[in-house]
């Protein structure tokens, strides 16, 4: 119970820690880019999770239509929590890219105790996120981009918390080299039952990334981001990957979380793609005392 307790502190809400609120808003659900330790800012070859992470990326993905589904095991050892992604973006006139996701987060269950000790049933907590992105290639090598979206948190009997969230991105593309610089989680504050407020894990984000491609042979896809949060701490993640005829991918990656929402983990990957249809994992190795220790993400998807 201690560690679950703990886990949902630190992952999910940690309203009542006295952080920032909703640090889930800062996670990731799209197993190509949690294989390359989180770096999402110039990733390019998936984009149906465009809405959370970079929408200035749509245009640049090559992709007409991009659609996935994820699942995401944290911890599942002790059950801790489990999240389904959905996401799905569409290139208008190769210029224009309209994004969508939604994450629900079904946390471990816990028993409900009244004052005099006697258990009156459990309760399920859940984590609730929708978001939409718009996209606009304004020049053939910039773009822009931005996500709004609404974050919930479910902790107990009548006590939810919810804010409105948003991105702001730009991104420029030249030959093999991408870099891309924005802020993210720009939102409302949440009050927690006690009448103080929090703010959301916001940050201004950079990253930088090269794909040095042989034909159709290889290609590698290196990634480096950073994080810097407006209530302080520095985060970078960095990635590469190895993509072979176009259909096998493995992957690599690191995650410095510092003191910041989201701790360090080492993540591997990889991904196989027939003929637009795709199946990807990510695994996350940290300390067997992190909510990131052994946590496996799955997805499929399907792209044009």
């Amino acid at each position: 119970m201690r560690k679950t307790l703990y886990i949902l502190g630190l992952l999910l809400v940690s309203i009542t820690s006295g952080a920032q609120a909703l640090p889930f808003t800062a996670a990731d659900y799209d197993p190509a880019v949690l294989g390359k330790g989180g770096a999402f800012m110039t990733e390019t070859t998936s984009s149906a999770y465009a809405s959370f992470g970079n929408p200035a990326a749509v245009p640049f993905s090559g992709k007409n239509l991009d659609v996935a589904v994820g699942y995401t095991l944290w911890q599942p050892s002790s059950a801790a929590s489990n999240i389904l992604g959905l996401g799905a973006s569409y290139l208008v006139k190769e210029k224009i890219g309209i994004s969508l996701g939604l994450a629900y987060g079904m946390n471990a269950p816990y028993d409900i105790v009244d004052p005099a000790g006697n258990i009156k049933g459990t309760f399920k907590p859940s984590d609730l996120q929708i978001n939409a992105g718009f996209s606009w290639l304004i020049m053939p090598y910039l773009s822009i981009g931005a996500n709004l979206g609404y974050a919930s948190s479910a902790l107990a009997e009548g006590h939810s918390y919810g804010a409105f969230n948003a991105d702001v991105m730009a991104m420029v593309k030249f030959g093999g080299l991408k870099a891309s610089v924005g802020v993210r989680n720009l939102g409302t504050s949440v009050k927690s039952s006690s009448g103080n407020s929090f703010q959301l894990p916001s940050s201004v984000a950079v990253g930088v990334g090269y794909t040095l491609a042989a034909g159709e042979k290889l290609a590698l896809d290196f990634n480096v981001d950073a994080d810097y949060y407006f209530k302080g701490g520095v985060a970078v993640a960095g990635g590469v990957s190895c993509t072979i005829f176009e259909m096998a991918t493995v992957r690599a990656g690191y995650r410095y979380g510092g003191n910041t929402v989201l701790p360090s983990y080492v993540s591997v990957g990889a991904g196989l793609n027939l003929f637009g249809a795709r199946i990807d994992l990510a695994y996350l190795i940290a300390g067997k005392n992190s909510p990131f220790a052994n946590t496996l993400c799955v997805g499929a998807g399907f792209s044009f």
